[in-house]
């Protein structure tokens, strides 16, 4: 799923050694209508490029759990996908629901659920 890194475009990291957060980047991708934005593998980096891409961006970080770099700032987890999801096909109409009290800290702990499960 590599693609051509356009420094210009917002970035989802996701894990390209994770089965299924590369299976998720490449739903997602297929159902992006952003072009502005490019879901990348941070393991085609090494850790000084994506120091430049943001400061915030180290290995343990990004092996965690996906990460969106959206005009030089660094949304984690679910709220990288919260943030993506106006420009996902059909399922722009739940991102109202996703920003209803405590639905970012289920997000969250859902998210926690999968670090641990990942494959």
């Amino acid at each position: 799923m590599n693609e051509e890194f356009d420094p210009s475009k917002n970035i989802f990291f996701y894990d390209g050694d994770c089965i299924f957060c590369s299976h998720l980047a490449k739903k997602l991708k297929s159902i992006n209508q952003n072009k502005n934005l490019q879901f990348i593998s941070f393991r085609d980096f090494d850790l000084d490029t994506l120091g430049k891409i943001h400061p915030q961006l180290t290995e343990d970080l990004l092996e965690g759990e996906v990460q969106l770099i959206y005009e030089s700032k660094r949304y984690p987890g679910f709220f990288a996908v919260r943030k993506i999801l106006p420009s996902l096909s059909i399922y722009w109409i739940f991102t109202p629901f996703l920003y209803l009290p405590l639905i970012p800290f289920i997000g969250m702990f859902v998210m926690q659920i999968l670090k641990k499960r990942r494959i």
